[in-house]
């Protein structure tokens, strides 16, 4: 059972990438998808990725993650894919973790597991028990980085939708949010296994809800695309219930609701 991992990083980004690269093994490659804004940043991709035959770099002009995690999984050719940010690093396990959970679970189409910052710290409330998931989980929200897929069940089915996610300028997270909704439409068979793949320093964007226009008008976009003119009624009781308990303004969270669900509907 072969393994791509889709990296994914921009400009300065593409000087880490040599550390998440395991030595050479049988059925693993690494797919590294360089986003940069200017051409002078191709003079920094290291040797080290140029030097291996398990490494293919693809360089694209441009901005946006959830675009780069798209253009990662066209030129994926593996049995299994599992994203990588260009800061984070693989567990010692990984591979023979993602081998022996779809040997197991040969229907499955996604599995979901855990990520720890560098110190072993959980990233989230992650559950300690295994479970079938057919939705967004309630205890907290799943990254690309937690996630494994068998290809050819989520390549050109599944993508990341590109109006979502950091380096856009509007709606700045909740790409995993709609990529979810999108994987249950589809169908998928999907499963979360409380095993730690990998390690991150990721800030998680949605803790700042409450200070952050883009995170704002996301929620807005995510309730929408989701619940459609429910998350009218869904972003009112968030709003109150923020300015209840002092945690913002009713009326400013509002107004990025609104531009959120105003942005969704027009494009």
């Amino acid at each position: 059972m072969t393994i791509d991992i889709l990296i994914c990083t921009l400009n300065k980004g593409i000087v880490r990438v040599k550390d998440i690269l395991f030595p050479p093994q049988e059925g693993v490659n690494y797919i590294v998808s360089y986003q940069y804004t200017d051409e002078r940043y191709l003079e920094l991709v290291p040797d080290e990725l140029l030097s291996r035959a398990d490494v293919k770099i693809y360089k694209y002009f441009g901005q946006g993650l959830s675009a780069n995690r798209n253009l990662a999984m066209e030129k994926a050719t593996s049995d299994i894919v599992m994203y990588a940010d260009d800061d984070s690093r693989l567990t010692p396990e990984c591979f023979q973790v993602l081998r022996k959970v779809f040997e197991e679970n040969p229907k499955l189409d996604v599995a979901f597991f855990t990520a720890s910052t560098y110190t072993g710290k959980p990233l989230k409330n992650y559950p300690s028990e295994e479970r079938v998931l057919s939705d967004m989980p309630e205890e907290y929200i799943v990254s690309a980085i937690e996630m494994a897929c068998q290809r050819e069940n989520v390549q050109g089915y599944v993508r990341f939708d590109e109006r979502f996610g950091l380096g856009t300028k509007f709606l700045t997270c909740g790409e995993e949010e709609i990529w979810m909704e999108d994987a249950k439409r589809a169908k998928l068979s999907m499963k979360f296994f409380p095993i730690k793949t990998v390690e991150t320093s990721t800030l998680l964007k949605k803790s700042m809800i409450y200070v952050d226009p883009g995170v704002q008008r996301s929620y807005g976009a995510i309730m929408y695309y989701k619940y459609g003119v429910r998350a009218w009624s869904k972003c009112f009781h968030f709003a109150f219930d923020a300015s209840r308990n002092g945690m913002a303004h009713f009326f400013t969270l509002m107004r990025h609701f609104y531009e959120g669900i105003r942005y969704i509907r027009s494009t």
